[in-house]
């Protein structure tokens, strides 16, 4: 790991210039996907999408700081945009980890407190006070902190303006500490939920297999029923009767064809009762239909909240590659104050800026079904237009062709008629 003095070379900060704005932008463009995308259609507005909206909000400023880069440093500490993107740096970044946090909730109270979308969306408001109202007292009082021995709190921080060197300790007390206990905290509700969606899955499962009986004779565990069949010659007559049964009472008018006259017979059919032994199943068809409508529940259920979990995991996994460099990074400035690591700040410098471009990587993994439909629609829209618009230009086209054509045409009697009035007017001239 390359370590030098407290200053990098003008090429280091050049090329952590430039990865940070490069890397900001593609969280702009993915901030906004996910914006526009939730605005315009209803179908993306899904409980955990909710979520990843409100939290690109905070990406978008976040993303705004960390485009400004080295200007606000350059600016020097006192500056208005030094202490701007200090500020916005603090506040949103730890805005990240805290809505993941909320998310964790989310899963944990559907899970385990049956919560439904409905009363997931009256807590958020008060996600909105934890996630975005926090970090902002915090970032807000730290806009009023000075000693004589460090100066402001806000100052330049190798990447861009942020807590100052002389105060690295608050860093890691006010920033990456309370960052890394909402990781732990909501990796911990993970574990727990993960467990009980593991459970309901076997209990699903054990739905889809029932027990039918022994192995040795799968039928033992249906109803069986003997009929017996009894048949006898019955001694009274049965009249004769038209074949043609669309026309019993016209059969005059139409031949028919008279049945011979054969013995009748009577059948006697006899059912002995089932064994109770063999009769496990139920009796009455509630408990079927209860049984049944049970199993959806359960699958119904774990099909929501499994989707849900995958996407606030994905969501924990992209936090936890933004947030490891930059934690080695700030914990190694800590212990060696008087050397920097420009790897660990180029890592920083690419993984930081980066959380609204992974946010909206997994939003589109999850709604790209979505995506693709609202892609479709718009194309069979757009189609018929741009075929109309195809057949216009071409008559346009044609039109034009034919318009050139004829002035040629004219064009060429009038050179003609130039030519010869020259000529006789060379000539009369002459004369």
């Amino acid at each position: 790991m390359a370590a030098t003095n407290r200053k990098l070379t003008a090429s280091q900060l050049h090329a952590l210039e430039v990865t940070e704005r490069v890397a900001s932008v593609f969280s702009l463009l993915g901030a906004s996907f996910i914006i526009l995308t939730f605005v315009l259609s209803s179908d993306f507005r899904k409980p955990v999408n909710r979520l990843i909206f409100y939290a690109s909000w905070g990406n978008l400023f976040a993303n705004a700081a960390t485009l400004i880069s080295q200007s606000g440093v350059k600016a020097g500490p006192q500056s208005a945009l030094c202490q701007f993107q200090a500020f916005i740096i603090q506040m949103f970044f730890i805005a990240d980890a805290l809505w993941n946090l909320a998310m964790a909730i989310n899963v944990y109270l559907n899970v385990f407190k049956k919560y439904n979308a409905q009363q997931l969306k009256a807590l958020e408001w008060k996600y909105h006070l934890l996630c975005y109202g926090t970090p902002f007292i915090i970032a807000l009082i730290f806009c009023f902190v000075e000693t004589q021995g460090r100066g402001q709190m806000y100052g330049p921080a190798q990447l861009w303006c942020w807590i100052s060197s002389d105060w690295a300790f608050m860093r890691i007390a006010l920033f990456y500490a309370p960052a890394w206990i909402c990781i732990v905290v909501a990796f911990t509700l993970y574990v727990m939920s993960g467990w009980e969606i593991f459970r309901k899955r076997e209990e699903i499962r054990a739905f889809r297999q029932p027990s039918c009986g022994s192995a040795d004779d799968p039928f033992s565990a249906y109803k069986t029923t003997e009929i017996n069949v009894t048949s006898e010659i019955a001694g009274f007559p049965i009249p004769r009767a038209p074949v043609n049964c669309f026309d019993k009472e016209d059969h005059h008018s139409h031949p028919t064809v008279a049945s011979k006259d054969y013995e009748p017979y009577s059948t006697t059919i006899n059912s002995s009762a089932p064994n109770s032994d063999l009769d496990p199943l139920p009796r009455h068809s509630s408990h079927a239909t209860s049984a049944i409508k049970r199993y959806k529940e359960l699958l119904d259920d774990n099909t929501a909240t499994f989707n849900y979990t995958k996407v606030a995991l994905l969501f924990f996994t992209s936090l936890c590659v933004t947030w490891i460099p930059s934690s080695v990074n700030r914990i190694y400035d800590l212990v060696h104050p008087n050397a920097v690591s420009y790897s660990l700040n180029f890592i920083s410098a690419i993984v930081l800026p980066l959380m609204g471009f992974w946010n909206a990587v997994i939003y589109f993994a999850t709604t790209h079904t979505v995506c693709a439909t609202i892609f479709w629609d718009q194309m069979e829209r757009w189609a018929p237009k741009k075929r109309s618009a195809r057949i216009a230009r071409s008559s346009r086209s044609i039109n034009e062709s034919h318009s050139l054509r004829t002035s040629r045409v004219g064009g060429g009697s009038m050179t003609e008629g130039l030519v010869l009035t020259s000529k006789e007017t060379g000539s009369a001239n002459a004369v």
